[in-house]
């Protein structure tokens, strides 16, 4: 693993360009935003010095631009008050410039989680004081001129797509100043407020000690999957064959190293925005996201063609049940209702092993240009949350999996033979 030692250089809090008009400094939060656990979402972004790296002030480029981003997404720079609203007061986001003395492809060529958590701000994955920054940045400048660009966001304000559209905006910002913003769809604004009686607390999530790693899948093996399970299930995608894949070998790896045969579950989150009539457009702020679930009960369900088949199921009867035909407004609704069940599901799963997977794939973070070109690499970081699974889009369309299991288990997964036919165990990010 490459050591590097990091130097912050500064600590600023970025606020709003102009002031939150009076009428928007309250701004409520939609149930779904309330269900969300208060967790920072990570993504991370290199940038190579190929001849229009940033300028000696990139830092000071990035933040004016900020700014400027700011006054649109002014919830962004707000903080919580309590579980149900954020405070539009204009107290800023975080802003940490660092430099470190190495050179920007000895940290690509073996990418590992330990050593690029640092070049995240070091608020960890939660967000447990109502007085944090709801978003916070880190610029870090490597020997060579490269660049990394963090972000952490809460997830009260944003899901991977709010977040994409608000980086997408900020890079529009910073490579030409005088860009008109098209103003973001907050999606909880147009939705009913939800009503004491509704109001909920997102469950919290265990934090444990996890290891994470990253698991390469190529194209061509891809290609390989989806032909051996598309006898049975037409045209499988590439994230369905990928999350089977690994949820097969996870599954059987925890059963391995219990003493007793515990069932297990996988949960994926699904955007519900172009699943709707009409659908959301990509500025549309918050969260809009709900999840379905498969639940293998022998070992007929526990081999890649029947998850696969299962994934492809749960996301149908899903769209049906929410949104197939369906506005936001009778979507949200629906949900509403959900939510308030979800208690149950959470005892009647008591005892169970739990599998989380988010897929970050087909949002466009490989675009964002801030002015000297896109970026070279874009990935995820480790998490302290057990048998959580991160997909990210890989090269030439693959897929970068990163996964955070106990260590025992993931001993035992990353020595799979079969997952070992399909993947490359982090390799440079260049593969």
């Amino acid at each position: 693993m490459v050591t590097i030692s990091l130097n912050i250089t500064s600590s600023e809090t970025i606020q709003p360009s102009s002031p939150t008009p009076p009428h928007l400094r309250i701004h409520s939060l939609s149930l779904l935003d309330q269900n969300t656990d208060n967790l920072y979402i990570p993504v991370l972004l290199f940038y190579s010095n190929d001849g229009s790296a940033p300028p000696s002030n990139g830092s000071q480029h990035l933040q004016r631009s900020l700014s400027k981003t700011l006054t649109k997404y002014y919830p962004f720079a707000g903080r919580l008050a309590g579980s149900r609203s954020i405070n539009c007061t204009d107290e800023g986001v975080g802003f940490i410039e660092a430099r470190v003395g190495s050179v920007l492809s000895e940290v690509l060529e073996r990418p590992e989680p330990e050593t690029l958590d640092l070049l995240y701000p070091s608020v960890g994955l939660w967000n447990e004081s109502y007085r944090c920054s709801l978003v916070i940045f880190q610029a870090t400048y490597f020997a060579c001129g490269g660049l990394a660009i963090a972000t952490r966001a809460s997830h009260k304000v944003a899901d991977a797509s709010a977040l994409n559209a608000f980086l997408s905006d900020w890079a529009v910002a910073a490579r030409d100043n005088q860009a008109a913003h098209e103003t973001p769809l907050f999606i909880s604004a147009m939705l009913p407020t939800p009503s004491d009686s509704l109001a909920v607390q997102a469950s919290g999530r265990e934090r444990e000690n996890c290891v994470t790693r990253r698991i390469v899948f190529e194209s061509s093996k891809i290609a390989q999957l989806k032909a051996m399970v598309a006898k049975d299930v037409q045209n499988p995608t590439r994230v369905e064959v990928v999350t089977a894949l690994i949820y097969k070998n996870a599954m059987a790896m925890t059963r391995g190293n219990s003493s007793s045969s515990t069932p297990s579950i996988l949960i994926q989150t699904v955007n519900m925005r172009q699943r709707i009539s009409p659908p959301l457009p990509e500025n549309s702020i918050g969260n809009f996201s709900w999840f379905h679930a498969i639940f293998p009960k022998d070992e007929s369900e526990k081999n890649l063609i029947a998850i696969v088949g299962a994934l492809r199921k749960g996301i149908e009867q899903l769209c049906n049940k929410y949104a197939t035909n369906k506005t936001a407004n009778q979507c949200y609704s629906l949900l509403c209702d959900t939510i308030k069940e979800t208690e149950k599901l959470r005892h009647e799963y008591a005892g169970t092993t739990v599998f989380m997977c988010s897929s970050l794939c087909g949002y466009p973070f490989s675009k964002i240009d801030f002015g000297w070109g896109e970026p070279i690499w874009v990935c995820s970081t480790s998490s302290q949350v057990k048998n959580w699974i991160v997909l990210v889009d890989g090269k030439g369309g693959g897929i970068e999996a990163w996964v955070t299991m106990e260590e025992q288990d993931m001993a035992a997964f990353e020595r799979d033979e079969e997952l070992l036919g399909f993947t490359s165990p982090n390799p440079g990010s260049n593969y």
